[in-house]
């Protein structure tokens, strides 16, 4: 009775782990034990490669953690995912953790996996349709306003994005079309995601998630998805995982990057350049004004200069006439004649000097007055191109993020997220109050809905 009651005491979970241990190397079939599937997680590293084996064509199901060192890999064989392998090796017990995993000895290549297989096989056949062909591809624009994320909000691949554009591109606006992204079945929920994020008015839309195994990432590699993506009429930018990998969603897409970060860097590039476009275009402003005033005032000196030339050469042409009829008039010689004729002479004369006189004054004077005209032509000029610039400074000071905090507002972040919904706070919540200047934190001690106090 006593045995009996001691064989059914309860274990700890050292005791039981320690006790999987003894069994494991009790059992000679659990030192040398062959086991076939499909490579998936592959983790290689420098003295060492660590992979899981699955059935093939398998997505989701049991799994075997292995370990194979370097030196032990044959010759030949490039492990990677989707490789259908035979693993020989010994059954152990990892203490610290209580969990079973298979050490290899040896390793032999049986084939590409049936998922593997499946993949190259659609991949093929929306190649020769032409889906992935770069004509079809479409520019993304420059300055995206809105931008429909499709994704998950469980996952936190995707917080990495959200959080680059509210640090860096406040005024640009997000909205997320919450989506399964793993697991049977889940690229037909992506693919309806994409749909609906397509008939919102987005100007782009970003379609992505976190790191994961191979299996976790397939979804992305079915025909669902990438028809999808084909029949949008907005850009779309793919953002899938923390890898070079390359799905067949990112092959579709009309532009791919890497991680969900480097496709913040991406939709913010456009803003980014203007900001740092914006001081250059004001100094060749200034340079071009300079430009245009020493044009205008050397096309008045031009002027003038040719006024003067004109005068000189009319007074010049009038007094050659005089000369000439001076002559004729002493060559008739009446003395009476020649005395009216005189006469008429000198008021003639007098008469054109008066005239020229008067064409000089009139002349000065427009030309007195252009000058007087140019500084406020010139200032007409810079003022409405400096009222462009501020026009300009004036946008992007009221995209400024901070600019509603210095008028007094506050923005209240709780566990690093921006707080738009007093339904997202609970009483005792520590949040932290971020001022125009400075920021404090401070404890919720009730809750006002729009309704009342709650």
């Amino acid at each position: 009775m006593s045995d009996a009651k001691d064989s059914l005491a309860p274990l700890t979970v050292a005791e039981f782990s320690q006790r999987m241990t003894d069994l494991f190397h009790k059992v000679p079939r659990f030192r040398n034990i062959a086991v076939s599937g499909e490579i998936t997680g592959f983790r290689p590293s420098a003295s060492a490669i660590y992979f899981d084996l699955k059935d093939q064509g398998a997505q989701g199901g049991p799994m075997l953690a292995c370990f194979l060192r370097t030196e032990r890999l044959p010759h030949g064989i490039e492990l990677a995912d989707g490789l259908a392998v035979i693993a020989r090796g010994e059954i152990i017990n990892y203490g610290p953790r209580g969990r079973y995993s298979l050490t290899v000895r040896e390793i032999e290549a049986t084939g590409l996996g049936l998922l593997f297989v499946e993949f190259q096989a659609l991949k093929e056949r929306l190649k020769r349709e032409g889906l992935f062909n770069d004509e079809r591809k479409r520019m993304l624009p420059r300055f995206p306003r809105n931008v429909a994320i499709v994704s998950t909000r469980e996952g936190k691949g995707i917080d990495d994005f959200v959080r680059e554009i509210e640090k860096r591109g406040a005024f640009v606006r997000c909205r997320m079309f919450d989506t399964r992204v793993q697991g049977i079945g889940a690229e037909r929920d992506i693919a309806a995601a994409i749909a609906r994020a397509d008939e919102s008015g987005a100007d782009l839309i970003v379609l992505g998630r976190g790191g994961g195994s191979y299996e976790d990432l397939f979804p992305f590699n079915r025909e669902e998805v990438v028809r999808a993506i084909v029949a949008t009429r907005t850009p779309v930018l793919t953002a899938i995982g923390h890898s070079a990998d390359i799905h067949l969603a990112d092959l579709a897409a009309d532009e791919r990057a890497n991680t969900p970060s480097l496709a913040a860097d991406r939709v913010l590039s456009g803003w980014l350049k203007a900001a740092e476009w914006l001081p250059k275009m004001n100094e060749r402003l200034l340079v071009a004004a300079e430009r245009r005033i020493d044009l205008a005032a050397r096309g008045i000196e031009s002027r003038a200069r040719a006024l003067d030339e004109s005068i000189v050469r009319r007074l010049a042409a009038k007094q050659s006439t005089l000369v000439q009829r001076e002559r004729e008039l002493v060559a008739l010689d009446p003395r009476a004649r020649l005395a009216g004729r005189a006469a008429a002479i000198a008021t003639r004369s007098e008469q054109l000097y008066a005239a020229s006189a008067a064409l000089l004054r009139r002349a000065s004077t427009r030309m007195d007055t252009s000058k007087e005209r140019l500084p406020e032509r010139v200032a007409g000029l810079c003022a409405r191109k400096r009222s462009l610039l501020d026009l300009g400074a004036a946008a992007l000071r009221g995209a400024d993020p901070n600019a509603p905090l210095r008028r007094g507002y506050a923005m209240v972040i709780r566990d690093g997220a921006v707080v738009r919904n007093a339904a997202q706070l609970r009483v005792g919540d520590e949040v932290r109050a971020r001022f125009g200047r400075g920021s404090a934190w401070a404890r919720i001690e009730s809750i006002e809905s729009e309704e009342g106090e709650a």
